[in-house]
């Protein structure tokens, strides 16, 4: 693995990044037991799984999926209730439900006003 990785500057090496992406946005976060990251890559996820084993700690993703390899997932028992406190509605969704319906409507009223202004345009 060496020279794969490297730590984000100002972070204190609670964040590294794999600076053959060029991108700091697929960026390891270390905790105690695991690293995580937000979506990441195959490569990102196979140098995490890599380096997660190196250090005895697991690796997880942004749905609490703790992996073993690039193709074996899991939850693991720490991330039960966490994962399914990410699962219950919350108080937005109520709101989001709102959202939607409005643009739902929105859409049915855009293409009610083309329907109407092409059958009143009139010939050519």
């Amino acid at each position: 693995m060496g020279g794969k990785l490297a730590f984000l500057p100002g972070s204190e090496g609670g964040h590294i990044v794999m600076p053959a992406l060029d991108d700091a946005r697929e960026c390891i976060v270390c905790e105690p037991d695991a690293l995580w990251a937000r979506n990441p890559d195959e490569r990102l996820l196979e140098a995490m799984i890599e380096l997660a084993r190196l250090l005895g700690a697991r690796v997880r993703n942004d749905d609490f999926e703790t992996f073993r390899s690039l193709d074996e997932c899991y939850l693991h028992p720490d991330d039960r209730e966490a994962a399914l406190a990410a699962i219950r509605p919350g108080r937005s969704a109520p709101r989001r439900a709102r959202v939607i319906a409005c643009l739902k409507l929105l859409l049915l009223a855009t293409v009610a006003a083309i329907a109407l202004y092409r059958n009143f345009q009139g010939p050519g």
